[in-house]
């Protein structure tokens, strides 16, 4: 039941937003009393934490595989495609779906691990500045991500898919390199090569 009744919220939140994200709506779509949220989450607020975790758990993992062999173009592209399939979660951890959500410690301490694979990614893949490095390259993917999220970019899927991978190639680049190339596509070429001939 805990898990239809998280299903319920993310169900809410995505179709109704963070006004429409109240234990009656979530009971009423999970087919439950109002008493199920509370004897699972304890609340609203529990329920918000339990989506928060749960999507940092899931984003970690989608990414664990790319960034522990260094690999900053194939984790940026599953950057991408996690958050276009699970948006309710992903704009839950960085988007601020529920305004007036703050994680506890637990979910602060998940969703600083993601950013600590990351950073030690970077490190592997060169960068002097690791942490630095790290964080030019999320924001910058996050932007792209939250514009196609928000219906803000390219109209044609195409399109879409080529200028994420061109900012991609740009931002890979500068972080593991410390310089742009002209496109940031040797980059990505050399990624690409790496990960063929594992």
């Amino acid at each position: 039941m805990r898990r239809v009744v998280l299903d319920a919220g993310l169900t809410v939140l995505g179709r109704d937003g963070a006004a429409g994200l109240t234990v009656r709506a979530v009971a009423a779509q999970a087919g439950c009393s109002t008493t199920g949220v509370y004897t699972y989450f304890g609340g609203k607020h529990g329920l918000v934490e339990a989506m928060y975790l749960e999507g940092f758990l899931s984003f970690r993992h989608e990414l664990a595989t790319p960034l522990a062999a260094g690999d900053l173009v194939e984790a940026g592209r599953r950057f991408r495609r996690w958050a276009l399939a699970n948006s309710t979660h992903y704009l839950v951890m960085f988007g601020r779906a529920v305004p007036d959500f703050e994680p506890g410690d637990e979910a602060m301490a998940t969703a600083q691990a993601s950013f600590t694979d990351l950073v030690d990614a970077v490190r592997r893949a060169g960068a002097a500045e690791p942490s630095e490095a790290a964080y030019h390259l999320f924001a910058t993917v996050h932007g792209y991500v939250m514009l196609e999220l928000v219906g803000m970019g390219p109209a044609d899927p195409a399109e879409l898919d080529d200028v994420y991978e061109s900012g991609l190639a740009r931002c890979v680049v500068v972080a593991a390199d410390g310089s742009p190339d002209a496109d940031g596509r040797a980059a990505v070429d050399r990624q690409d090569r790496a990960r063929d001939e594992a």
